[in-house]
């Protein structure tokens, strides 16, 4: 194999004579040298990789000649399996030979236990999902890794997998009887052979979380042990270790515990204390949770009493929301607290000392559920955590997460392991990234990672050719009452030059809906809506014919959808979070505390790196063109509107429609218009 990266990567090399359609990329090249001088040296590294840089193959080929044992931590799923599928057999094509190792949650894997419980009494979640249940019979028989991604027609929100696969809680490990075939041990030891080892971040936190808790039971973790990590889309770390480094306590967490005691203890006649403790549980879950979801503001959700006698269950909340649990919030729930928390102690003494050890993981469970409990006390708060409330899929989550991450992820990762790199193609804010490596804790040159080393390299690909950033003249503020009005003027211009093919982005599902509803009748082509159908159904229909999809921030990132079917982004608003948001309100105010401007500090960069994002759905390879509006005028009549502008890709701006038609066409009007 070439020794050096420039034998792989530069003109010429091995890289160019295993792709055909290969094309030399310097700044894939600079970043592989970046990535492996931080390996070598043990330093701590953040680089910007534009689109189209070949970032994937730039941190993984020096990874895998480093000699390190290194975790890869994705954003997703989706980009593990394109690792797999795609990548690490290009690696092997160039004369790599690393062992590679690909691990997810838990909650991927068949467990072959709990699919034996399953069979003698199948209770399906959903009634419809009987039907689909042959199918996955079948494939339990033949299949090698257990990995529910082999399964392409199950639904993706299929409710009765969690019957079919076992979480932490409910492993018992070595004692099982299907131990030696286990997929998840298996991966395991796989993982632990590995070279290079790629999870996503909810795995990777959730197992650092775990390792370095004050329990200290490593044994539990589920990564062996390594020496550097790579985060790739970077830009997602600081969300993700906020929710694994806090804790959550669900209406779904308390019932489950008492359903898998009921479960475990229905054979066991000598148990019957124990049994009648588990149906209290769930009484006393009920009732907390009942009187918990009253702290909901009236404008966000709509919580109504239960009328359940006796069982379990969620707390019936007629919509969805987030707010705050701000001091007292809670305490009109105290008392019901309090019994719940009784009911959980009782039921782990009476699970003690079986000697049995799925009682005494139903114990361990018991114990960790009444700590997190006790975070919501009014007396046991934190003023280092933030105490929140969501209600979702019919179940309210109690949340208490960190203010901010910096020093959670010095103490738990950078004090601990050797080099760190963290890359996405959206880090840099006007160019800059000191806003990213202060968030997430390396803006001090201290310690062995440092000094920093930090790169912004541009995407090769040509935008001011092929990209263009339509910021109209005339629009009202977007808190005006007419303001979905006109983007749905602005659209009625937009959309018949580029015959749809669009993605037209809200910052909220109230004005998606409200456009969407002035619109829907009147387009000519398909008309999607997020929500009418999952995501990967409404992006395999926008890709079939031209078609105008009408969605919000789940479709900023993460959306891949080159060529010709992609021809227009339109942003309703700038992607401000909004303040009344939990986390965001806190920081705020921590922030201005501190005496700082939490708009400057946090606000407006943040809502620049999503603006970012969603203006990254548009160009996806070289030969990719479009046009991304922003129909928020703050974007040229505010100062700050500036730094949007140095942190979008430089391309040329168009302000009027006819101007966007000339572009479109490859007509001369709007050439050489590159200013607001």
């Amino acid at each position: 194999m070439p020794d050096s990266l420039r034998e792989l990567l530069g003109p010429g090399g091995a890289l160019s004579r295993v792709l055909s359609a290969y094309e030399a990329r310097p700044p894939q090249l600079a970043m592989a040298a970046h990535v492996e001088h931080a390996l070598a040296r043990g330093r701590a590294l953040v680089v910007e990789a534009g689109t189209g840089t070949g970032k994937t193959l730039a941190y993984l080929l020096p990874a895998a000649r480093s000699g390190l044992k290194v975790v890869i931590s994705t954003a997703t799923k989706t980009l593990q399996e394109q690792l797999a599928d795609k990548d690490v057999p290009l690696l092997r094509a160039l004369g790599v030979d690393a062992k590679f190792a690909f691990l997810k949650g838990r909650q991927n894997y068949l467990c072959l236990l709990r699919f034996e419980q399953f069979l003698r009494n199948p209770t399906f979640a959903v009634r419809e999902e009987a039907a689909v249940f042959d199918a996955i019979a079948a494939w339990a028989e033949t299949t090698q890794t257990g990995d529910r991604a082999e399964l392409s027609e199950l639904p993706e929100n299929f409710a009765s997998w969690r019957e079919l696969s076992a979480t932490a809680d409910q492993c018992i490990g070595a004692r099982c009887a299907h131990y030696d075939r286990c997929f998840v041990f298996r991966m395991r030891q796989k993982a632990a052979e590995a070279d290079v080892i790629v999870v996503n971040h909810h795995l990777f936190f959730a197992d650092l979380a775990l390792r370095t808790s004050s329990a200290g039971d490593t044994g539990a973790a589920v990564l062996p042990k390594y020496d550097a990590v790579v985060f790739d889309e970077a830009h997602a770390v600081e969300e993700v270790a906020t929710e694994h480094f806090g804790a959550q306590l669900s209406s779904f967490r308390v019932g489950e515990l008492a359903r898998d005691a009921l479960r475990s203890l229905q054979d066991r006649p000598e148990r019957v204390e124990a049994l009648g403790l588990a149906t209290r549980l769930l009484r006393e879950g009920r009732d907390f949770f009942d009187v918990a979801v009253e702290s909901a503001p009236e404008r966000q959700t709509q919580p109504v009493r239960s009328s359940r006698k006796g069982g379990g269950g969620p707390p019936a909340v007629q919509s969805e929301g987030r707010w705050a649990l701000i001091p007292g919030a809670l305490r009109p729930a105290e008392a019901e607290r309090q019994k719940l928390a009784e009911a959980i102690r009782a039921l782990g003494a009476a699970l003690s000392g079986t000697g049995d050890e799925e009682l005494a993981l139903l114990e361990r469970r018991c114990l960790v559920l009444n700590a997190d409990l006790e975070l919501f006390s009014e007396t046991k708060r934190r003023p280092d955590l933030i105490h929140w409330a969501e209600s979702r899929g019919g179940h309210l989550f109690l949340h208490a997460s960190p203010i901010d991450v910096k020093g959670l992820l010095q103490d738990k990762l950078y004090d601990r392991i050797g080099p760190v790199v963290f890359t996405s193609a959206t880090l840099a804010v006007g160019g800059q990234l000191q806003y990213f490596a202060q968030r997430i804790g390396l803006s001090d040159d201290s310690g062995p990672l440092f000094p920093l080393e930090t790169h912004v390299l541009a995407s090769p690909f040509d935008y001011q050719s092929n990209a263009a950033l339509y910021l109209p003249r005339q629009m009202p503020d977007p808190q005006d009452p007419p303001f979905a009005e006109a983007v749905a003027g602005e659209l009625r211009a937009l959309l018949p030059i580029t015959s749809g093919r669009a993605f037209v982005l809200f910052t909220s599902l109230r004005n998606m809906r409200a456009v969407h509803g002035l619109l829907a009748d009147e387009l000519p082509w398909q008309v999607l809506l997020q929500g009418d159908a999952p995501k990967a159904q409404l992006l395999k229909r926008f890709r079939e014919r031209p078609s105008v999809l009408f969605a919000s921030q789940s479709f900023w990132e993460g959306v891949d959808v080159p060529g010709e079917a992609l021809s227009l982004v339109v942003i309703d608003k700038l992607p401000f979070a909004s303040p009344a948001e939990p986390i965001v309100a806190a920081r705020i105010d921590r922030l201005r505390a501190e005496g700082q401007d939490p708009f400057y500090r946090y606000q407006l960069p943040q809502a620049a790196l999503a603006l970012k994002q969603g203006f990254g759905r548009l160009i996806r390879s070289a030969t990719d063109r479009g046009i991304v509006a922003v129909l928020d005028a703050r974007m040229t009549r505010k100062g700050y509107g500036r730094l949007f502008l140095e942190t979008l890709p430089r391309c040329r701006t168009l302000r009027t429609s006819d101007e966007v038609a000339a572009f479109w066409s490859g007509g001369a009007a709007c050439k050489g218009a590159t200013g607001a």
